[in-house]
């Protein structure tokens, strides 16, 4: 029996080339629609779920000894954050909510590693890329097609994309001027959208073998980001942007060729096309956030720390007790204290370390979206795990 069993995992092995595209297609898949949700699952975890049977049938899902471990040790962290919550909170803490959160947590550590594992094992990680590339720019073919038909006064169908989101097409609409449509696609917020594609950009940067073709998706998936009209996801894409050539251009033999100027050229003249657009949703949310009239990012910055209580900030108010806010560094000092922000920021110097410009994405994203019991910041984790430099096999 058990050589049975060993024959048969190594044929799997074998032959993992043959249908492993499936499962990349099904992790890419996952992230286009982590914003849907049916009852009390997102469409992400329905997809991590349905995995994972397969992957254990035909020997491909394993847990490293030193990512159990590391996971183990995480849960102990937050295990005590939850049983002083239990004791000390007991009467404001509900310890039905608390646990599921924690197993969700727990669940969405072991996929990280799970899946990592998987596509570093079969060296799956260029094949991966494409695959996400193709989909962001399915997705931003989609995001066109519904902001044309709402610009058209809705002529054509679209609702049917909208069924496991949000529904509202005036979520659409900038500060609520019709005349200004955001694309958000089948994600249920401009910005969310924006952090995908955000993603996938600076994968794609860090990604050494540059062609045409990654050209291209790069340029498309720019535009994308562009056309959310989402300040923080302009900006972090701005800002990962001019890192990239910041580090990677040779001061000493730069020259400049036609090349260059055309490129220049290009995004003068697609400027201009778009003047009153950039004035609208970039030099004026500029001013007003210079000025203090913008709510949005005063609350990202500053409202979303209200929720922190200073007689219990080190170990929290207890996992999922916070309500909605776009700032994963204050939710996790809210829900966890300083037993699940410590692990954070270690984790964030950590990606630091690794790649600036990971690093840099990882700081930018999670003050700019909340969320941690979602799935993509999880599977933002697992891009930056495939994809930055591994100067230390740490985790990978």
């Amino acid at each position: 029996m058990k050589k049975k069993l060993t024959d048969w995992f190594d044929y799997q092995k074998l032959n993992q080339k043959k249908y492993g595209f499936i499962f990349l297609i099904l992790i890419a898949l996952a992230f286009v629609v982590s914003d849907w949700s049916i009852y009390y699952f997102s469409f992400a975890e329905i997809i991590f779920i349905s995995i994972m049977p397969i992957l254990l049938f035909v020997g491909q899902l394993q847990v490293k000894k030193k990512q159990l471990i590391l996971i183990l040790i995480l849960m102990c962290i937050f295990s005590v954050s939850f049983l002083l919550n239990l004791v000390i909170n007991k009467e404001d803490f509900y310890f039905r909510l608390a646990t599921q959160a924690s197993i969700k947590v727990a669940f969405y550590m072991f996929i990280v590693a799970i899946f990592l594992n998987y596509i570093k094992r079969n060296q799956y990680e260029e094949l991966f890329l494409t695959i996400n590339n193709i989909f962001a720019v399915i997705i931003i073919l989609i995001g066109l097609y519904i902001v044309f038909s709402i610009y058209n006064d809705h002529e054509y169908p679209y609702r049917l994309l909208w069924k496991f989101t949000r529904e509202d097409y005036k979520s659409y609409y900038f500060n609520g001027n019709s005349n200004f449509i955001r694309m958000r696609s089948i994600f249920s917020e401009p910005a969310h959208l924006g952090f995908y594609l955000n993603v996938l950009v600076t994968s794609n940067l860090v990604n050494k073998k540059f062609d045409l073709k990654r050209v291209i998706y790069l340029t498309i998936m720019c535009l994308g980001v562009f056309l959310t009209f989402s300040y923080s996801m302009i900006f972090t894409l701005f800002v990962i942007i001019f890192i990239y050539f910041t580090l990677n251009i040779d001061y000493k033999n730069f020259r400049w060729n036609k090349y260059y100027l055309g490129a220049v050229f290009l995004f003068l003249s697609i400027s201009y096309l778009f003047k009153s657009y950039i004035y609208e949703t970039i030099i004026k949310r500029t001013l007003n956030i210079f000025n203090g009239s913008d709510g949005s990012s005063y609350n990202r910055l500053i409202e979303s720390w209200v929720y922190v209580d200073t007689e219990s900030w080190w170990f929290g108010n207890g996992i999922n007790h916070t309500p909605v806010i776009t700032n994963n560094f204050a939710y996790m000092l809210s829900d966890l204290g300083l037993f699940g922000l410590t692990p954070f920021l270690f984790f964030a110097i950590w990606v630091i370390n690794r790649s600036i410009l990971f690093g840099i994405l990882f700081i930018l994203l999670n003050f700019s979206r909340g969320g941690y019991l979602g799935p993509s910041l999880w599977l933002f984790m697992l891009f930056i795990l495939i994809y930055s430099p591994n100067k230390r096999k740490m985790i990978s």
